[in-house]
């Protein structure tokens, strides 16, 4: 801990601060660790979008055209 404090104190007063907010970050984002809440995640799961085989149609037909396309050689 005093090799922290006599490198600390070698620093000038803007590198204090960066280092002050740094260490602020840090912290901050150790104590925002979210719990995984199976119940939102289900939730939020069931509020995906799913297609049907009549809107992947088109898709599946440009893609067939463009797999068939033969670009023209220079």
């Amino acid at each position: 801990m005093g090799d922290l404090l006599s490198k600390f104190d070698l620093l000038d007063n803007e590198g204090k601060k960066q280092l002050l907010d740094y260490l602020d970050i840090l912290i901050a984002k150790k104590k925002k660790k979210p719990k995984f809440d199976l119940k939102t995640y289900r939730k939020n799961l069931l509020k995906v979008p799913v297609w049907s085989e009549e809107d992947i149609a088109p898709i599946m037909q440009a893609r067939q055209l463009l797999n068939n396309w033969k670009p023209q050689e220079w």
